[in-house]
């Protein structure tokens, strides 16, 4: 007897140990619902182990008018009704969620009817989401007495009207429990959809998807925009403690664009944890793809919670040599002043002997026409510049940066661009670059 309760005991600590943190920057996401991969298993199968910590079932792809689609997941419905009624899941649901699991019900996806036409519509459908799935009772709820954890927005179409009322209304309902509200914008910042809803309602994690577009992690390094991510979690968001998520297709077959092989991922998440406090985990499309045969997910999940790449110090100093500037410039045309961060740092991603270069606007466009000035270290030149939308070049000892006042799309975004710079070692320094000066650069607007 005693030993049974060592061991009940012990059991009882490592799955708590296992279980989702929210402040953890080790949380491996994924979606279930779908079967893209055609080998989708049931949801408690991905709950047998600590490979999964978050599961987005997908899809509640029609709203206000309720209708669910989980494939292979859940084919039966309420007498008499066209909603699911789906109580193996509901059975898994409990299950997952007693291996310290989160599970949460994703809205919306890449296909679906839906939206709201106001705020009222999505106030008034937060209490149907929060009767039919959540804390509340209703007549017909899918999953039963199962109570789910939260919800997500995948929003790629619709409306944007009406979420941040839906977003404040189901809140207004939380207690007993810890509940998430949880978004899947586009990597392209600000997203299209979402992006208004982000700046105003609460979110407690962005799964940011960095696939089937330029700002991928197929364009990791130069084209990657997870800064401007972290950058909106600390400056814009209402919730300054969200984290953010690294999206990644599951399989090559799981996006347009987009995939890398676990190996590479691994290195792009150990290289974020080292930079950014805003990272919560990985993302991935979807469960019957990320957890097949290959071991992806396995792999990428692994890696997370070894504690692969060092945390990210709040606080950076220039002992290393990364240094940073902040200040103000006057934009001349409106008057206004734009906060400019100007970052000159050596990391794993230049080459052997050069630098980085960042430049963004902290929170608002830079505008059509600047041009940065930036006096660089004896004997340095430009390699290797990725600055789509910009003109690079150096003259009499200094690296130019010019806007392309043709580039609306650049221009009417928050400016960041990230470029490679070689140059020479310091005397007596070993594999260390004698870095420029951002104190000493000049910022002109047009």
């Amino acid at each position: 007897m005693f030993a049974r309760r060592i061991i009940t005991l012990c059991t009882a600590l490592f799955s708590q140990a296992l279980a989702f943190s929210s402040s953890s920057n080790s949380n491996f996401v994924v979606y279930w619902g779908q079967n893209s991969g055609g080998s989708q298993q049931s949801l408690g199968d991905y709950c047998r182990d600590s490979t999964v910590d978050v599961i987005a079932l997908s899809f509640l792809y029609q709203f206000p008018n309720t209708a669910l689609n989980f494939a292979n997941g859940c084919e039966t419905k309420f007498e008499g009704s066209d909603l699911l009624h789906c109580p193996n899941m509901a059975s898994d649901i409990k299950y997952c969620q007693s291996q310290g699991k989160i599970v949460v019900l994703s809205m919306g996806g890449a296909t679906g009817a839906y939206g709201f036409s106001s705020d009222a519509e999505g106030s008034s459908y937060a209490d149907t989401v929060w009767n039919m799935f959540l804390g509340g009772s209703a007549d017909k709820r899918p999953f039963d007495d199962a109570v789910l954890d939260g919800v997500d927005l995948d929003i790629e179409g619709g409306a944007t009207a009406g979420y941040p009322a839906f977003i404040s209304q189901l809140r207004s309902h939380f207690s007993g429990k810890q509940y998430y509200i949880t978004g899947a914008p586009q990597c392209p910042f600000p997203d299209a959809m979402l992006g208004s809803t982000l700046n105003s309602a609460w979110f407690d994690m962005v799964f940011v998807q960095f696939y089937n577009n330029f700002c991928g992690l197929d364009a990791y390094p130069q084209g990657f925009n997870y800064d401007a991510w972290d950058n909106w979690a600390k400056t814009q968001s209402v919730n300054k403690n969200v984290k953010i998520y690294i999206g990644a297709p599951g399989s090559q077959s799981a996006a347009g664009r987009g995939f890398v092989d676990a190996g590479t991922l691994n290195r792009i998440v150990n290289d974020i944890k080292q930079k950014y406090t805003s990272l919560g985990g990985v993302m991935t499309w979807d469960a019957s793809q990320a957890l097949s045969s290959s071991n992806w997910g396995k792999s990428v999940s692994a890696n997370l919670k070894s504690g692969g790449g060092a945390p990210a110090r709040r606080k950076r100093t220039t002992s290393t040599g990364h240094q940073i500037m902040t200040r103000a410039a006057n934009v001349t045309s409106s008057g206004t002043e734009i906060p400019v961060r100007i970052e000159v740092v050596q990391g794993k991603d230049a080459d052997r002997f050069g630098f980085s270069v960042k430049i963004r606007a902290l929170d608002a466009p830079m505008g059509k026409n600047w041009e940065l000035k930036m006096p660089l270290p004896d004997g340095a030149g430009i390699s290797d510049a990725h600055a789509p939308g910009f003109d690079t070049s150096v003259h009499d000892g200094h690296l130019i940066v010019r806007s392309d006042s043709d580039n609306n799309a650049i221009a009417d975004q928050n400016m960041s661009i990230h470029l490679h710079v070689a140059g020479k070692l310091d005397s007596g320094m070993s594999r260390r670059f004698a870095l420029p000066d951002p104190a000493k650069a000049s910022l002109l607007f047009k």
